[in-house]
């Protein structure tokens, strides 16, 4: 998956994730092949699920 393919899912800017990812804060897993920076969809929900395993309901 590409950089905008994951930001997309993540419903963030394309900018607010290389932003991400260049300052190191928490992104999936990723890669460079080349220029080109590329993340496992496997991993991509991996990440996601362990996320949304720590959030807290609130009723």
């Amino acid at each position: 998956m590409t950089v905008t393919e994951v930001s997309q899912i993540l419903r963030i800017s394309e900018n607010t994730a290389r932003n991400r990812l260049s300052l190191g804060l928490p992104m999936p897993p990723s890669f460079r092949v080349g220029r080109r920076r590329l993340f496992l969809r496997s991993e991509v929900e991996r990440w996601l699920a362990e996320r949304t395993n720590h959030i807290q309901p609130t009723n």
